[in-house]
């Protein structure tokens, strides 16, 4: 499978890592995915629920799934 590239949340450029915070289906969790520039912020937002974790990402992501092929 070809990686996709991944995004920035907050401006649409490459996005350089995964700022998560809380825990995922309780209710209290925060995932955003950011560029350099917006490191911080996510930080800053994903830290309402609790400590914040971040993981590195690539220029390319696995997709998490194929996007269907839109036909007329």
């Amino acid at each position: 499978m070809a990686g996709w590239p991944t995004y920035c949340a907050r401006c649409g450029g490459p996005a350089i890592a995964l700022v998560e915070a809380g825990h995922p289906g309780t209710g209290h969790y925060r995932a955003e995915t950011t560029c350099h520039r917006h490191t911080r912020a996510a930080h800053r937002w994903a830290s309402a629920v609790g400590p914040t974790r971040t993981i590195p990402i690539g220029p390319t992501q696995a997709a998490l799934f194929e996007l269907p092929e839109v036909t007329r």
